[in-house]
C-alpha cells in the first residue's frame, strides 16, 4: 500500500514539475521572441502590463524594446515608464541609474521633469537593508541618512529646473518631511551623546539642527538639549542665553533652567541605577 502511494506521489510530483518548466520555458521563449516584434506592439505588451501591475513582465518588455529599438519616441518613453517600474519592484538603485541616464540623453525632453521627479521618490523610498534594520532596530531616526540626502538634492534640483512642473508640489512636500527627519536623526544622536556625557557633540549636533533646519519642529527640543548641555558643562550664562533665545520662540518653555536641570539629573541618576 505505502509502495503504490509512493508512486502516485512520485507521479504526481512529476506532473507539477514538467507543468511548470514548460511554463517556465514558454515564458523565456516569448520573452526572447520579441525582438521580432514592432515597436509600437512592444510599447503596447510593456505598457498593459505596467497598467495591471505586472511590473517585472513590463520591465522585460521594456529592455526588449530598448535593445530592438535603441532610438525614438516609444523608446524614450520606454525609458520613462522602466524607472517607475523598476521602483515598484523595490529596485531603487536601478531606477536611479535609469532616470540619471534619462537625463543625460534627453535634457530637453518634454517629461524630462518626471525622471527628475523620479529620481527623488527612488531614492525617498529606498529600503532599509538587513544590516541597517539590525543595527538600529526600528528606530527610523537613525536610519543611513544618504538617501534622504541624495532625494533632498534629487527634487531641489527639480524645483530649480523646473519651478512649474506638475510634480513641484509633491516634491515640496517630501522636502519638509525629509528636512524634518533629518532633523529628528540629528536629535536622537544628541541625546545619546548626553545620556553618555558627552556634552560638546551633543551641543554640536543640537546647533546642527538649529541652523540647518530651522524650520523644523525638532528646533524647540535642539534648543533644550543645548541648554542642557551648556549647564552640564558649567556654562550657565550660555545657557541663560539661550532660554532667553528658547522662551522668546517657545514661551511654554518658561522654567528656571537650573531647576529644569536639576529635576533631569535627578531623573538620570534614577535611571541608570
Amino acid at each position: 500500500m505505502r509502495t503504490s502511494q509512493n508512486l502516485v506521489l512520485n507521479r504526481l510530483l512529476l506532473i507539477i514539475f514538467s507543468t511548470l518548466l514548460l511554463s517556465s520555458c514558454a515564458s523565456k521563449r516569448d520573452i526572447g521572441d520579441l525582438g521580432q516584434s514592432d515597436v509600437e506592439s512592444l510599447y503596447n505588451r510593456a505598457k498593459t502590463s505596467l497598467d495591471r501591475g505586472d511590473y517585472n513582465f513590463a520591465i522585460d518588455y521594456y529592455r526588449a524594446l530598448e535593445a530592438s529599438y535603441p532610438y525614438g519616441d516609444y523608446t524614450e518613453q520606454a525609458k520613462l515608464d522602466m524607472i517607475y517600474a523598476l521602483n515598484k519592484t523595490n529596485q531603487g538603485s536601478a531606477a536611479i541609474d535609469v532616470a540619471n541616464n534619462f537625463t543625460t540623453l534627453y535634457p530637453t525632453h518634454p517629461n524630462v521633469d518626471y525622471a527628475y521627479y523620479m529620481k527623488g521618490v527612488a531614492n525617498f523610498e529606498k529600503k532599509r537593508s538587513a544590516i541597517d534594520r539590525f543595527i538600529t532596530g526600528k528606530n527610523l531616526t537613525v536610519r543611513d541618512p544618504k538617501p534622504y540626502r541624495d532625494s533632498e538634492a534629487a527634487f531641489n534640483e527639480l524645483l530649480r529646473r523646473f519651478p512649474e512642473s506638475i510634480y513641484a508640489d509633491d516634491a515640496k512636500q517630501r522636502l519638509v518631511f525629509l528636512r524634518n527627519a533629518q532633523a529628528d536623526r540629528e536629535m536622537a544622536i544628541a541625546n545619546y551623546y548626553f545620556n553618555n556625557d558627552v556634552y560638546v557633540a551633543a551641543l554640536n549636533r543640537a546647533k546642527t539642527v538649529i541652523y540647518q533646519y530651522e524650520t523644523s519642529p525638532a528646533v524647540e527640543e535642539a534648543l533644550i538639549m543645548m541648554q542642557k548641555s551648556y549647564l552640564a558643562m558649567g556654562m550657565e550664562d550660555l545657557a541663560y542665553s539661550t532660554h532667553e533665545v528658547l522662551v522668546r520662540n517657545f514661551p511654554e518653555n518658561n522654567a528656571d533652567p537650573l531647576e529644569a536641570e536639576s529635576r533631569g539629573l535627578i531623573a538620570r541618576i534614577f535611571n541608570r541605577g
